[in-house]
């Protein structure tokens, strides 16, 4: 369903009926809504609101970043329809959001029984959607039997999960691990990490499994990522002795890692040492990994470590040297590190071939990336990897004819054959051709996740066709196609690369508010300082930048680099900023040095 945030920003296009009969996948009360949303001006934007409380049939699940499942439970009893109808709060609808507490939105029929998969529902292959009163709630009355576990946790709103759970189990079911593994299997995969801990939870709660290592890792990787590493710490303590080994600190370190937090990351490593636990190279590569966002110095240390220790690089360790060296444009350095990897008896796979190939490019070196490209051409008709390696380096390369080549090798593309051909197109800026693909796509495929949907979204945000952009969006609506995070960020970087960042700041705003357990990525915040940035607009990169504060992510480089700029474009001291990086234990690059020492006593405006 077309929501507030997105329905705002489709106003220019306007939203008019070809006919007396309501688009597919729409209720007889959502187009007066899109109508009314799509005429609003851009003044309104932030003050407006309107209820879009209407209740839909056929329920559907999509992939939430980190979010609590909302729709209506699939199974249950009595019991669990009555604390439905009586107790459930009532939410608002986010855009594109699945209906809350047994809001459900129109023209989808549900999840796929078969493999659990989420996808979207065109026009015509549903019939019309009809109104339900506001006050219904209703469960289906199938057994929980007939259905699969997974499928039950991701229907059900994270206030039932354990009364829904207590009751599969009162009907008769037994837990077994592989059902375990498959709904944090499918939870992980749409980020819904808060459901997934409740899951992890309810098992130790009712000790209906008797945990082993992966069942204390995963929860301890729960926990790390819901509550801090604090909490993940704390939960240590209590896992039994025989299973607090080095996978446990391992995880523990993965987490440190995604947060950038090197001291915590540095504390665990050195436990692992003096608890005398078994070292490994997953546990160096991650160090590894960190040191080259933040401290490059220090992978030298790890790497003399692996070798007193007598640890063999893996495949990742070499990806990662690789990475560094041609990051660091030290294209001997790179080749050297690629020779090692040779004579250990790891050959280069596609990813690696494709990561040497683009270096080679981005150093002018294209001969060598060419003598790549022609050793991975061998493997077209074998290896599909390597033909959507290639479609992506011609396109780099500036070749056309290449690419067209290898996309007329394939004989049955698959989806992400597709995918790497609509990429590669709009690399060249062949536009026509992007939308010629995207269209065979959905013949052959006329289900679709946002994934697909998404990538015509970023064509058109990277190559700032708004009119385009905005027409997309309203088909995206008309076909009833869910969203993610990464849907939010193609409409951002739309909007902002349209020179719209008002526009982009709202919807960002409103379906942050709108969605209060699912948040945006990080580089939609980031477009967004970086389009202040160069206009010097201080108050508004300060607004930015206090909002990726407050919705978890840590303290960075990059937006407190962005900030600067903002400072530095509108020749502004930023009096505190040096200490506000200490606080957040972020480290000033020498371009950010060079900065502050311009803009010190320059005139202080404070924000």
């Amino acid at each position: 369903m077309l929501k507030t945030a997105l329905a705002r920003l489709l106003r220019d296009v306007g939203f008019r009926q070809s006919s007396q009969v309501l688009p597919v996948g729409y209720s007889e009360m959502a187009a007066p809504l899109i109508r009314r949303f799509c005429s609003m001006s851009l003044e309104s934007l932030s003050s407006s609101k309107v209820d879009v409380e209407a209740s839909y049939q056929g329920a559907t699940d999509q992939p939430h970043d980190n979010s609590d499942n909302g729709s209506e439970p699939g199974h249950g009893a009595n019991a669990v329809r009555k604390q439905v109808k009586n107790h459930e709060p009532k939410k608002k609808h986010g855009p594109f959001k699945r209906g809350r507490r047994g809001k459900k939105l129109p023209g989808r029929d549900g999840p796929s029984q078969e493999d659990g998969r989420h996808e979207m529902r065109l026009p015509g292959r549903d019939g019309p959607s009809q109104k339900a009163p506001h006050h219904e709630k209703k469960l289906p009355d199938m057994p929980f039997q007939k259905r699969f576990l997974f499928q039950t946790v991701l229907d059900t709103p994270m206030s039932l999960l354990m009364t829904v759970l207590d009751m599969w189990v009162k009907d008769g079911n037994c837990l077994e691990r592989n059902e375990v593994l498959m709904v944090l299997f499918h939870l992980r995969k749409q980020r819904q990490y808060s459901k997934a801990l409740k899951f992890m939870d309810w098992i130790e709660r009712r000790r209906l499994l008797n945990f082993e290592e992966r069942d204390y890792a995963s929860h301890l990787d729960l926990i790390a990522r819901n509550h801090g590493l604090e909490a993940a710490q704390k939960y240590m303590e209590r896992v039994p002795e025989p299973f607090r080994n080095e996978v446990l600190y391992e995880t523990l370190i993965v987490n440190c890692v995604c947060l950038d937090d090197v001291q915590k990351a540095e504390q665990v490593f050195n436990e692992i040492r003096e608890l005398s636990l078994p070292l490994t190279v997953s546990a160096c590569n991650q160090m590894i990994l960190l040191y080259k966002r933040v401290a490059r110095r220090k992978i030298a240390d790890i790497l003399l470590l692996m070798e007193k220790e007598n640890i063999k690089f893996s495949r990742f360790t070499y990806r990662l040297l690789i990475d560094l060296k041609g990051q660091s444009n030290d294209i001997l350095g790179m080749e050297s590190v690629l020779n090692m990897m040779k004579d250990n008896g790891l050959e280069p796979d596609f990813g690696t071939q494709t990561m040497v190939a683009k270096f080679y490019i981005s150093g002018g070196l294209t001969e060598k990336a060419e003598e790549v490209i022609r050793a991975m051409e061998v493997y077209v008709n074998a290896s599909r990897d390597a033909t959507r390696s290639l479609l992506g380096l011609y396109a780099i390369l500036g070749r056309p004819d290449d690419v067209e080549r290898i996309w007329n090798s394939y004989t049955t593309p698959k989806l992400e054959d597709f995918l790497a051909a609509i990429e590669a197109w709009s690399k060249l800026g062949r536009i026509e051709q992007v939308e010629e693909t995207f269209e065979a796509l959905v013949k052959i495929s006329p289900k679709l996740t946002s994934k697909y949907f998404n990538a015509m979204l970023n064509v058109y945000a990277e190559h700032k066709l708004l009119a385009k952009g905005k027409e997309f969006l309203e088909r995206m609506c008309l076909e009833g196609c869910p969203s993610s995070p990464q849907t939010w960020d193609a409409i951002v970087r739309l909007y902002v690369n349209s020179g719209e960042l008002a526009k982009a700041d709202s919807f960002l705003e409103n379906v942050t508010e709108e969605n209060p357990d699912r948040y945006p990525l990080f580089r939609s915040y980031t477009a967004l300082l970086i389009g202040y940035a160069k206009k010097g607009d201080i108050y508004n990169s300060e607004k930015i930048f206090h909002r990726l504060k407050q919705i978890r992510y840590p303290g960075r480089t990059l937006p407190y680099n962005l900030l600067l700029a903002a400072y530095t474009r509108a020749q502004v001291t930023p009096y505190g900023f040096r200490e506000r990086m200490k606080a957040d234990q972020v480290r000033l690059t020498k371009t950010g040095i060079e900065h502050l020492r311009r803009l010190d006593g320059l005139q202080w405006v404070e924000y």
